[in-house]
């Protein structure tokens, strides 16, 4: 067993998928499905259960793959710890990333690190608070960027900043207009809702029952875009990040919540886990670049 059989097969039992990891180590498919064949024979069990469009890890998979985990993040810290004794810092750090988060404009912060640090190599996952906080636990991610409802045990965290929650309508919609709406206000409206296990829904959900309104959910959706789609075409009001509804998509109307709705944009990391020179590195360049906040405006036509 070595330190290469068990990078490619995390990869794979993170990716459930082959080529998708093979892409991600940038080596052959076929170099890859012969190590992971080694590290089967010489453990004697089989670790994935494959079929013609994907695999899945086998208990024992499981087993190895989170051992896997720890294993290679001790490894890629003491090469990291070593570098870092000789002036460099480099290595590997797994974000799980949004692409709105208030003031903060995620992508640029990554794109400023990556030319800030160029030996460091930034993976990428999309996910809900609760799918970021298992991967942060499992090892799959050394950090997330994530909409706070209240703060984790057993997850560190850095403040960044607010993300003010705002109702979406079509230009046309009866409710379109200036100032603030309440929740009594979306009384019989039909909703178009994030997927249960975001933090937005869990805040909207506890917002309404505090209301005494029962909401009229006609759609669920966590893909951004789609949900400002079906919005600008009638469907359906939304409750969303106002940076997503202020930046350029399809014509939509949107207004503030009285009284406010927002999450924290903070970036987590496990607690008495080792972070990477790396991923330290980033820690600390997301405080620095921390923005300023703004006033908000009272409403907005896009």
């Amino acid at each position: 067993m070595d330190i290469r059989q068990l990078r490619y097969f995390e990869a794979v039992a993170r990716h459930r998928h082959f080529s998708r990891a093979a892409d991600e180590l940038h080596v052959a498919q076929s170099a890859l499905s012969h190590q992971v064949r080694r590290l089967e024979r010489e453990l004697g069990i089989e670790l994935l259960l494959r079929t013609t469009r994907s695999v899945q890890p086998t208990e024992a998979g499981e087993l190895v793959a989170a051992r896997a985990r720890v294993v290679l993040a001790e490894t890629d810290a003491l090469r990291g710890e070593v570098d870092a004794l000789r002036g460099l810092v480099r290595g590997h750090v797994s974000i799980g990333a949004m692409l709105f988060g208030g003031e903060l404009d995620i992508p640029a912060m990554l794109a400023r690190f990556a030319a800030a640090y160029p030996h460091v190599e930034i993976g990428l996952q999309e996910g809900t608070a609760s799918q970021m906080t298992e991967m942060l636990a499992d090892g799959s991610l050394d950090l997330a960027f994530a909409l706070e409802l209240e703060p984790l045990a057993d997850v560190e965290r850095l403040e960044l900043s607010h993300e003010e929650l705002a109702v979406a309508m079509s230009p046309g919609h009866a409710l379109s207009g200036q100032g603030p709406l309440s929740l009594d206000a979306l009384a019989g409206a039909r909703l178009i809702a994030f997927h249960r296990g975001s933090s937005t829904r869990r805040l909207l959900d506890s917002a309404f029952a505090r209301a005494g309104v029962e909401p009229q959910i006609a759609l669920e959706a966590n893909d951004l875009a789609l949900v400002r789609s079906l919005v600008a075409r009638g469907i359906g009001l939304a409750i969303l990040p106002r940076s997503f509804l202020e930046r350029p998509g399809a014509r939509i109307s949107f207004r503030p919540l009285a009284p406010a709705l927002g999450l924290k944009v903070v970036l987590w990391w496990r607690q008495r886990r080792r972070l990477s020179p790396a991923a330290r590195a980033f820690v600390e360049f997301a405080a620095a670049h921390r923005p300023r906040e703004r006033d908000s405006a009272p409403s907005a036509a896009v």
